[in-house]
């Protein structure tokens, strides 16, 4: 049986809501929680991913704390600061085990059970055909590779291209890992028909127009 475990990355700078993302209260709990209490839910263990210390304020580790007090689950930071998600997902790689992981954002509310086990439900297919990644995919092209699966082997390739953005001191896409990978891709109507998996929070109105 395979070791699932989880990243929910939470570094991003978040400048259309003022900072501090996965603090927003949305509908009476943080965003992030919302993504964590399905976790929990499912008995997979997973790590925060918070922005670099240099790049935080100290009264907001109060915040990042809670995360551990509450569950008792891993809190991390970025290794390096400023540098995209590739380096959160490395971050996160380097303190939690499991044969696949599953990267998360902090800002979709609408993860599901289900939608999660739909993604799960794709490792065998992943596996027989030697796939490292698994992500859902949008009739128009778009993909959704902060909400994916990643074979724990994938760290090597994200250790070299960290390297790349320390030595051309600039971000690495998160395409650019995906590029490096072998992706199976699955239509995201079969992770959720709905679609409202995919809901991002980026801004007060998506705030406004996502509450219940």
């Amino acid at each position: 049986m395979e070791k699932i475990s989880a990243i929910i990355l939470s570094g991003g700078n978040a400048e259309r809501l003022g900072g501090k993302k996965p603090f927003r209260k949305f509908n009476n709990d943080y965003l992030i929680d919302k993504t964590i209490n399905v976790l929990v839910d499912m008995k997979i263990p997973f790590v925060v991913v918070f922005k670099h210390l240099k790049v935080i304020k100290k009264e907001d580790i109060s915040d990042e704390t809670h995360i551990f007090k509450r569950h008792g689950q891993s809190i991390t930071w970025d290794l390096i600061p400023n540098k995209g998600p590739i380096v959160g997902i490395l971050s996160g790689m380097r303190v939690i085990e499991g044969n696949w992981i599953l990267v998360l954002p902090c800002d979709m509310p609408f993860i599901t059970k289900d939608s999660i086990n739909a993604l799960l439900n794709y490792i065998p297919v992943a596996k027989s055909k030697n796939y490292n990644c698994i992500i859902p995919k949008h009739e128009n092209g778009y993909i959704e590779p902060l909400f994916s699966l990643y074979e724990k082997s994938s760290v090597v390739v994200l250790e070299n291209l960290v390297k790349e953005a320390i030595n051309k001191e600039r971000s690495i896409p998160i395409r650019g890992l995906i590029h490096n990978l072998n992706p199976l891709y699955v239509p995201s109507k079969k992770v959720d028909n709905t679609m409202k998996t995919f809901i991002n929070i980026n801004t007060f109105e998506d705030f406004e127009k996502n509450k219940f």
